[in-house]
């Protein structure tokens, strides 16, 4: 994988003049060819000046000029000076004031003129002189705007910047002009139009070893609790800046505490909100460290999230790229994806929608979420997907074309099968009759179903069990069954059995036992009421588009398993071979949904 220096020089190699640079930033640390750790910036003023004759020059608002030449000579320092002064380029390494729109202006027109001079500049004796424009901060300086809005400074210095991308004169010179954004999608669209730009991807775990051993070397008093190692954490951190993780090191040894994984984590956390702004968060598996589902409804889609999970791991080119995982409302869809996910310890990221009250913002933030969800890998879970992201394009929205922007990112990144055993998207529905058709078949559908009867004693008692891992109840205990059977007649979903639990601690003192299992079966109120849940595994059902996620079959003998214990609910929509009657399926959906609050 080429180096962050290499990707921003490539296209200078390949005789291109102006480039763009998104993604990292070039403040972040990375070694040198020494094993030493320096900014990137650093790196790129040494390799520019070593490979290709280029002098850096450092342009922004709020430094000015800015060119540091001390590796040069006496003889060489004038002649670079010289060179920016002819050309109208003050280089300002002292303090100055606050530059103003005007002084960007001058420095583009003065490499209009670099571009333009009749005898090309020498540094020494077959030496030639070129150089590096880094203009910092350029969302600053060509912003994107309304129409009409601009200031006529900030017009002058678009049609400049136009004019130097598309200057032949300019790329002849071999001079190089780099647009280092902060906050990428933020310049004027001409800029991006006419501009390539070069994304410089975060460190891998690969880099990350590499970094961390070079950390210990400059940190040798920092600590790592036992349970950690180079790989560990190279793993905790990868996909995030070495900057943050050189802190935690150096934190380390100023105060002589132990890294952990927690410290790592949580730095990791900020860092991915930052990246993409607020929409991707990741998820820390050890919210599920002592979470175990269990019943015959579940375990298909259990099942299959591991093997996606599994898959991912070792970027397995075969695995499914987007999951839907649909039932009844409590049915334990987003816990499934946690589960999962922790067992085969891919990174989970939630997404967050992007929508903005800004004009540009959503459109600009859903293309970061995605851009950086593809880099990082690992699997994208969109908990309530029909609420958090607009999935039908057919429903007016009055946004001026916003949403159905989202839908077009949306479904293109579904499509995209160069993310196959690289990303997967999962997301839970209760309602996937609210998605469009055409949006809806870019998913996997797999029912959750509500728990049977029968598993309701082994779903008590693990539930019980995480709230108090000593607890010490028997699956054949009858009060177990009792309590169990109470809850199935009260319509009881596992967050709500989670929730009696809890609540039976608090009116009687001390751990959980069985005497508090058997009050929250007698405290909880019955809700006789069961449309939503059979409406929500109805309408799942109906989108199912694969008989080996159903829970009553037999994948073996490639039929329904007929000793499956039916709930009745389910029994009035099978045929007389176990296999689902579209017809009575339609019908129920039908007389259902007046009465369903999902």
């Amino acid at each position: 994988m080429p180096s962050a220096i290499e990707l921003i020089l490539q296209p200078y190699t390949e005789g291109k003049s102006c480039v763009i640079v998104q993604g990292r930033s070039l403040y972040d640390l990375e070694l040198n060819d020494k094993g030493q750790i320096q900014p990137l910036i650093e790196l790129l003023r040494n390799q520019a000046l070593i490979k290709h004759h280029l002098v850096l020059v450092q342009y922004s608002r709020s430094t000015g000029v800015v060119c540091d030449i001390t590796d040069l000579n006496h003889q060489e320092r004038s002649i670079v000076n010289k060179a920016l002064s002819d050309f109208g380029i003050q280089n300002n390494n002292r303090q100055r004031a606050i530059g103003d729109d005007s002084e960007f202006i001058t420095i583009l027109r003065a490499l209009l003129r670099l571009g333009q001079q009749s005898s090309p500049l020498m540094l020494g004796e077959n030496i030639p002189l070129r150089f590096l424009i880094l203009i910092e901060f350029p969302e600053h300086l060509l912003p994107h705007l309304n129409n009409g809005t601009h200031t006529p400074e900030q017009i002058i210095a678009i049609e400049l910047a136009m004019r130097l991308s598309n200057s032949l004169a300019f790329r002849k010179s071999q001079n190089y002009t780099v647009l280092a954004e902060v906050r990428s999608g933020l310049m004027e669209s001409l800029i991006y139009q006419n501009i390539d730009s070069v994304s410089i991807p975060q460190p891998n775990v690969a880099a990350k070893v590499i970094f961390i051993e070079s950390l210990k070397n400059r940190y040798p008093q920092a600590k790592e609790e036992q349970a950690l190692n180079t790989v560990s954490i190279a793993n905790l951190s990868s996909g995030t800046p070495n900057r943050s993780l050189e802190s935690i090191y150096l934190s380390s040894e100023k105060t002589g505490h132990a890294i952990n994984a927690h410290d790592v984590f949580s730095r990791k956390q900020s860092d991915i909100v930052s990246l993409s702004e607020g929409t991707l968060e990741l998820i820390d598996h050890n919210r599920v460290k002592n979470t175990k589902v269990v019943g015959r409804t579940i375990q298909k889609p259990l099942q299959l999230l591991t093997g996606i999970a599994n898959r991912l791991k070792r970027n397995d080119p075969n695995t499914p790229r987007n999951i839907l995982l649909c039932g009844s409302p409590s049915g334990g869809k987003t816990i499934l994806t946690l589960i999962a996910a922790a067992q085969a310890s891919v990174p989970t990221f939630s997404i967050v929608n992007p929508k903005s009250q800004w004009v540009g913002e959503s459109e600009r933030k859903a293309k970061l979420m995605l851009s950086l969800l593809r880099e990082l890998g690992g699997i994208g879970l969109i908990d309530e997907l029909e609420m958090q992201l607009p999935m039908n394009r057919n429903q007016s929205t009055y946004d001026s074309g916003v949403t159905q922007n989202l839908i077009g990112q949306l479904q293109s990144f579904l499509a995209d099968t160069s993310t196959a055993g690289k990303v997967c998207l999962i997301g839970t529905s209760n309602k996937p009759e609210a998605i469009s058709e055409a949006m809806r078949q870019r998913w996997i559908v797999v029912p959750v179903l509500m728990p049977l009867q029968q598993d309701f004693p082994e779903i008590v008692l693990s539930i019980a069990s995480e709230l108090n891992p000593q607890l010490d109840v028997k699956k054949d205990s009858s009060s177990l069954n009792s309590a169990s059977e109470r809850f199935y007649r009260a319509g009881a979903a596992p967050r709500e059995i989670r929730e009696a639990l809890i609540a039976a601690q608090a009116v009687i003192a001390g751990d959980l036992c069985e005497k508090q299992i058997e009050f929250a079966s007698h405290d909880i109120i019955p809700n006789s009421d069961q449309t939503a849940s059979h409406y929500a595994d109805y309408v799942a059902l109906s989108y199912c588009r694969n008989n080996s996620f159903l829970p009553w079959w037999d994948e073996k003998e490639n039929h329904p398993d007929p000793l499956f214990p039916f709930p009745d609910y389910i029994k009035e929509v099978l045929r007389d071979d176990f296999l689902l009657d579209p017809l009575k399926l339609r019908k129920r959906i039908s007389e259902l949904g007046p009465y369903a609050n999902v």
